[in-house]
């Protein structure tokens, strides 16, 4: 029995169906009471739903088990656009909500069945019937990939085609019966994942390719006519924003473009804002965004230059009408909202319209010979770093990279107060801080589990600056929030050195157990508060920035956006700064640390040097990142920096991929992203076991992280795809 029990696939069974087991366990709303935990159990662990997981689990086991012969399948044209569209489907049909008023897809399916005169369609759909209709997909799919049956793959693409059809209108008819003000987004989703199914579709029926290859995909897709996907996207934007998209007053009026003008009227709107609402802003739209198309279909360089000045006037205009019907809208009525804080998200998706088509423009002028970068240097052979950037001008980074930007100008200001205030305070800190622990941890080498530290060295020295602490400063140093960061940044310098220097001989653990000491005697010193120093646990009260530069005033306050937009100035000229640095002879020297230190030191690099500088470096963000805390807060206590925090941002270095600048930045925003999410959607104490889950698939599905380092999978297997270990047929003529 011990023998059997010892075997390879009775292991492997075992644990996944103790994964089912646990997964029934998790997944749900069940919870247990003071008296009673075992309801909670009870309630998991029935016998059709155990039975189910117990299932999932069988059928994890008989994947790992065959997937040596499941890999040519997954492998083949198509299979990667299954598992995106099920899993956008499956996303949209469990977490998202479908309707406001009620809420996801199984509240609301219960509402409808207890509804009479709805209509066919809603009645139909808001049942099994979705459930049926997406395995359906799912089935068909999965069979088209095995077969490779072109017959099967049109019957796909035309049943995506119809489930995405079939779930717009349903919804349309069933908010068109409740009435309501309704901003869900799972039937959007929903319909994209149907479409991904279509696609696949088409895939399955027109490739000839035995294995599919989705990056070289993607490029092609995007370098086949640079610019074509930005404006197609754009045109599907504008198109949204300006006939169901509201403009003004979500939560009360709900007016959508034309309700605007019509509500408008006669209310003191600036003429040119009238002129936009009216007939401007929907010619100027149109004009620009058939400029882009053409443009990048065809190539023609002078129509590619009228699509961005378009995007360009069409933005500022957008931006102005934005700001017009809000200030308008608060004269005349402040309980609708204050302004900029009673805006719905069609404004803004056309602002984000309008940068797509900057985007298309200038990608068509780069692919028709302008804006063209001067051709490298012929001959010799690039190093590491080089051919990192060389790669980084692929049509995938050129695409996505002004669109990230464009999403992170003009996408928070349509989010809800409350995540606003997530991706400030946690999001857009927590990324600062990942981009400096990268460089001691992913670019040098050098485990560091007390970096918590600096950034409190950096809030509090922001607190002394600004005279927040007991502890005044001379008048002359009394300065205000923003004029503190050069004294943060220098504090969190010197610190940074005064660490490194006496560790500078200790590697592996021993510098883990050194740092993390430093991070606790900080946390102790700022609590203890000696000299009446710090203020104790109590903490100091900050007061918000304020920028006076002549005519330029800008005064922060309780709003989330402007420390956004602040925020995103800082992590710019970091990740801009940062980048310069990672391929710098710097950059090069902490790579050679961080692969053998001794090998390092004898090939010339100063060592000592490079950590110092290192240490310095890296926690010079955090003194950036505690100015922006600090003031933005207004209040903070020792236990912002604790031992937990520390390791929270070495996870999300090591999660997102270490030494990788992206991969820091997604780690960051993953994992503070995660937690706020799950708040809605499971039960308080099942929460860490989901991000525990999703921690243990990445270690054994993707070690690397989330956005591996470049610059490592360069040094290790080079820049091009690995050749194939596969026997060729050789002819007979050139054999011995």
């Amino acid at each position: 029995m011990t023998e059997f029990l010892k075997r390879p696939d009775v292991k492997r069974l075992i644990s996944c169906l103790l994964g089912g087991f646990v997964l029934a366990l998790i997944v749900g709303d069940q919870e247990g009471s003071q008296e009673d935990f075992g309801i909670s159990f009870s309630t998991a662990t029935s016998l059709p739903r155990l039975a189910l997981f117990l299932l999932i689990g069988l059928l994890i086991f008989l994947a790992l088990s065959f997937w040596p012969k499941l890999a040519p399948f997954v492998r083949r044209p198509g299979a990667i656009g299954i598992i995106i569209g099920f899993l956008a489907v499956l996303v949209a049909m469990t977490l998202m909500h479908w309707y406001d008023p009620v809420g996801k897809f199984g509240p609301l399916r219960d509402q409808v069945a207890q509804t009479t005169g709805l209509g066919v369609l809603p009645s139909l759909f808001y049942s099994l019937f979705a459930w049926v209709l997406l395995f359906a997909c799912l089935v068909l799919a999965v069979a088209g990939v095995v077969t490779r049956l072109a017959v099967l793959g049109y019957l796909l693409a035309a049943l995506g085609v119809v489930a995405a059809v079939v779930a717009y209108v349903a919804h349309v008819q069933l908010v068109d019966f409740a009435g309501g003000i309704d901003h869900s987004l799972a039937v959007y989703v929903a319909c994209i994942g149907y479409l991904i199914f279509a696609g696949t579709g088409l895939v399955i029926a027109r490739s000839r390719v035995e294995t599919a290859d989705p990056r070289a995909f993607v490029e092609l897709a995007l370098g086949w006519r640079p610019g074509l996907p930005a404006a197609i996207v754009a045109a599907v934007l504008a198109l949204m924003a300006f006939l169901s998209a509201s403009w003004f007053s979500p939560l009360q009026l709900n007016l959508s473009f034309a309700d605007v003008r019509t509500q408008f009227d006669g209310e003191g709107l600036p003429p040119l804002a009238s002129a936009y609402v009216s007939w401007l802003g929907i010619t100027l739209a149109t004009v620009a965004i058939v400029a882009a198309l053409v443009a990048s279909a065809m190539r023609i360089t002078i129509v590619a230059l009228v699509a961005a000045i378009l995007g360009v006037v069409g933005l500022v205009l957008t931006f102005f009408a934005v700001h017009a019907i809000s200030k308008t809208g608060s004269d005349v009525a402040l309980q609708y909202g204050q302004l900029w804080q009673n805006l719905g998200a069609g404004g803004w998706a056309v602002c984000i319209a309008f940068g797509l088509v900057i985007t298309s423009g200038v990608l068509a002028m780069r692919r028709s010979g302008w804006l063209k970068p001067k051709p490298a240097a012929e001959g010799g052979s690039l190093p590491v770093h080089a051919a990192v950037q060389k790669a980084a001008t692929s049509a995938m980074v050129k695409t996505l990279v002004p669109v990230a930007i464009i999403l992170a100008l003009f996408y928070p200001p349509t989010l809800p107060v409350t995540w606003q205030n997530v991706i400030v305070t946690q999001i857009g800190v927590f990324i600062l801080l990942a981009v400096g622990l990268n460089v001691v941890v992913g670019w040098a080498g050098l485990l560091d589990l007390g970096y918590i530290a600096f950034y409190g060295i950096g809030s509090y020295t922001t607190a002394y600056i600004v005279g927040a602490l007991p502890v005044k400063p001379p008048s002359w140093l009394h300065l205000s929030p923003l004029l503190a960061i050069p004294f943060a940044i220098g504090a969190c310098l010197i610190a940074g050195v005064l660490l490194g220097a006496p560790t500078l001989r200790l590697r592996g653990d021993y510098l883990a157990i050194v740092t993390l000491g430093f991070g606790e005697i900080i946390q102790i010193i700022a609590i203890n508060n000696p000299g009446n120093l710090t203020g104790g646990p109590t903490g100091p009260n900050v007061p918000h920035p304020v920028l006076d530069l002549g005519p330029l005033h800008i005064t922060w306050g309780l709003d989330n956006l402007p420390y956004w937009y602040l925020l995103l100035i800082f992590i710019g000229l970091m990740v801009v700064l940062f980048y310069r640095l990672e391929g710098s002879r710097l950059g090069r020297a902490w790579a050679a640390i961080r692969e053998d230190e001794v090998a390092a030191q004898a090939t010339g690099i100063n060592t000592t040097q490079a950590k110092l500088l290192a240490f310095a470096i890296g926690a010079s963000t955090s003194g950036l990142a505690g100015v922006f805390f600090a003031t933005q807060v207004g209040y903070f206590d020792p236990s912002e920096f604790s031992l937990q925090n520390s390791i929270l941002i070495v996870a999300y270095v090591v999660f997102g991929g270490m030494g990788s600048l992206p991969g820091a930045i997604a780690g960051a925003a993953v994992l503070t992203w995660l937690p706020q999410f799950l708040k809605d959607q499971v039960p308080l104490a099942d929460r860490q076991l989901w991000i525990g889950a999703l921690v243990l698939a990445m270690m054994i599905f993707r070690p690397a992280g989330l956005i591996p380092a470049k610059r490592r999978a360069a040094e290790l297997h080079g820049l091009d795809s690995p050749a194939s270990s596969e026997v060729r047929a050789v002819p007979m003529a050139e054999g011995l």
